[in-house]
């Protein structure tokens, strides 16, 4: 067994053990505090990159369906032109050929 006087002389060192064990401790929370703080800043910051991007996106997705739209209506445009185009030059085509009959007859 042993005793009290075998044990101090222990004492010291074992309180000196215990608060080194301590300040070790809390220079763990501390780094860990630390590296938690830094992870935080840079899921932010991952989070804000991601939502500006997602919003850009959002953006450019509504201009593109608005200049689908615009193209649309402007290719219905053009058929309805073409329509309209082709109607006139028919339309050309039979006022030509009564011209010429008219110059042929008078000819004649």
């Amino acid at each position: 067994m042993i005793t009290n006087r075998q044990l101090k002389p222990f004492i010291p060192a074992l309180l000196l053990g215990l608060a080194l064990s301590g300040t070790a401790l809390a220079r763990d929370i501390s780094m860990e505090q630390l590296s938690t703080t830094n992870a935080r800043n840079q899921y932010n910051a991952a989070k804000s990159d991601y939502d500006t991007v997602t919003q850009q996106i959002a953006t450019q997705e509504k201009r593109v369906a608005d200049e689908q739209a615009r193209l649309k209506a402007m290719q219905d445009k053009q058929a309805k032109a073409q329509i309209k185009l082709e109607t006139a030059k028919a339309e050309l085509d039979v006022r030509v050929k009564a011209l010429d009959k008219a110059w042929e007859e008078r000819d004649k």
